[in-house]
Formats: C-alpha cells, structure tokens, sequence
C-alpha cells in the first residue's frame, strides 16, 4: 500500500529554528524527523510513498535516496510549481503518481506510532484518525455520530478534552475522483465535501500524538524522543 505524504508547509511558526529548511528534515539527535515517520509506516506494512513538496523540494530531493535505503520504502517525490495547499498537493501526485487501490494520505511533521497507520490501512471506508487529547484548543476538534460517522470539523479554540484530528487518512481508491485539481485545503475544501457524502469514518487512534509545528513542541519531542519512541 502507499502513502502519500505531504511535506510542502513553510514552518512559519518553526522559522527561527529551520532557518530556511524544510520542516519534514528537521534534525533529531542526528536523524530527519521524516526518517523517523517512514519507520513507522514500514513498520506499518507500509511499501512506497510519495513525498508531496513545493518550498524546499531540493531537500527531499537530495536525501531521498538515503531516506529509501534507511526505511526500506520505495519512495518517490512530486513537486508543486506553485504552493497547492494540503488538498491541491495530494491531488497533484493522485494525478501523477495513481495509487492503484486504497492509499494513505498523511502530514509530515506529526509523530504517530505504526497503530495509527494500521488503522487507516485496514478500514474499509474512507477514515480520518481521530486522537484524544486533554485540550482541544489547538487543534480544533471532531464530532461524530455514535458509530463513529465524521459529522463536523470544529475550529479550534474550544478547550477541554475530546478527539482531534491526527492527520492520517485512509482512501479508496477512487474516493477523491471528482475535486477538481486545484489550490485547496485538505481540512477546509475536501474533507466538508466528504462529511456531507456520510462517506467518512473516524478512527479512534490511543498512541503518541506530537506536532512538531511549533518550537516548544519541537523542544519537548526532541528531549523525550527515546521514550515516546519505544512506547
């Protein structure tokens, strides 16, 4: 099965750390924080993967060779012209890369144990992997039905506990067929598209969650690395 990865955000908020690099390669006592998720997708049963890049494409570029031969992935990259947002990206390299059955879509920058491709893997129906968490506020939050139906994408700034959106998608193979290939957010464009087809379920992932998008966040996974790694 294959992923599709997206690495094409700018770090804005990690700007002062990356100092002009791209976020998925940021270094982790000596390793690509990108190199540590394609172990977790081999791990997984994971086969190849498509690196999805605009700003620092030359990046992926240059270490994907080492990143194949470390994870044991086939991995290939498609690059934007133009910033294409998470949705237009992945529709790019559907286009150009196709699955050829059901996929994994997946943002490059959060750290998630194997399960949670598992899980996505092994769905029959189209899946987001919801995680819960002590307070919602920073990243908005899902409503579901009781069987788990996806009913909205709440904004953020609602605190308090509840299930999150990790950024792990499970497709079939023909569910993103119709979008039209353009600019667009995964989170804002296609998604809602998806929920008003009652087509997407949530998974309910229980592992680590860490966004490495900000320099605390960063800072804490980093210093507590080697446990989150073999929790």
């Amino acid at each position: 099965m294959r992923a599709y990865i997206l690495c094409g955000g700018f770090g804005t908020r990690l700007s002062a750390v990356l100092q002009g690099s791209q976020k998925a390669v940021v270094d982790i006592h000596g390793r690509p924080f990108l190199a540590l998720v394609l172990a977790q997708l081999k791990q997984a049963g994971i086969s190849d993967a498509v690196l999805c890049a605009h700003y620092r494409a030359d990046q992926l570029a240059e270490l994907l060779p080492t990143l194949s031969a470390e994870s044991g992935l086939a991995l290939a990259l498609v690059v934007e012209e133009q910033p294409m947002g998470t949705g237009g990206a992945v529709l790019q390299a559907l286009r150009e890369m196709p699955p050829g059955g059901r996929y994994l879509v997946l943002n490059a920058d959060t750290w998630l144990d194997h399960s949670a491709y598992h899980l996505a893997m092994n769905a029959t129906e189209d899946v987001l992997v919801g995680v819960k968490v002590e307070d919602r506020s920073r990243y908005g939050s899902l409503s579901c039905s009781d069987s788990l139906q996806l009913l909205a994408l709440n904004e953020k700034g609602v605190g308090g506990p509840g299930l999150v959106n990790a950024g792990v998608y499970g497709f079939t193979v023909d569910s993103l067929d119709g979008f039209a290939l353009q600019a667009c957010s995964m989170e804002q464009d296609i998604l809602p598209q998806l929920i008003a087809r009652q087509s997407l379920k949530v998974g309910e992932y229980s592992g680590p969650f860490i966004d490495i998008g900000t320099p605390d966040s960063l800072s804490a996974f980093k210093s507590g690395f080697q446990e989150v790694a073999s929790a």
